[in-house]
């Protein structure tokens, strides 16, 4: 085993901490190398005689086979076209809020007819149909990025406030 305390304790001039860093992976690697040589253990590996039935690697033996049938869920990714539809969807919805936000007054006929097409549009049930398909679990199907995840999210919550 290599003693590497004599290089950080030792010197009576103030190493920085990007010296020492790169010292102390140069020293990992040597000792990783030592190691090797000397004899091949794995952290993974528990003890015992896994021929016997005690230890051996961590999930041999079939210890984390799924034993019962497993059964694809289609519904669990998104759908191209859905995500057409929704995007389609919330660009009209951003564009009557922004449209409302340059609007100063809020009983101002417009901005009240413009909060009603909101409403239909997100109650609607082909909307809420396309967000329950965009949803599952409460949470974003797979196979979105991030700012659809956020889009679905929003227009659940604008759902949710309408």
């Amino acid at each position: 085993f290599f003693d590497c305390s004599s290089y950080f304790f030792s010197s009576k001039k103030k190493k920085s901490n990007s010296e020492v860093m790169k010292r102390g992976l140069i020293l990992l690697g040597r000792q990783a190398r030592y190691n090797l040589g000397k004899s091949f253990s794995s952290i993974t590996y528990s003890g015992g005689q896994a021929t016997e039935g005690q230890g051996g690697f961590y999930g041999s033996g079939g210890a984390r086979v799924k034993t019962e049938g497993f059964e694809w869920n289609s519904k669990a990714v998104a759908q191209y076209e859905d995500i057409q539809s929704l995007n389609s969807v919330m660009s009209e919805v951003f564009a009557l809020e922004e449209a409302n936000a340059q609007i100063n007054d809020p009983l101002n006929e417009t901005v009240i007819n413009n909060k009603a097409t909101i409403k239909r549009l997100m109650t609607s049930p082909d909307t809420v149909a396309l967000v329950d398909r965009l949803e599952m679990g409460g949470e974003p199907v797979w196979g979105l990025s991030q700012s659809e995840r956020i889009l679905v999210k929003e227009a659940r919550e604008k759902i949710k406030t309408c």
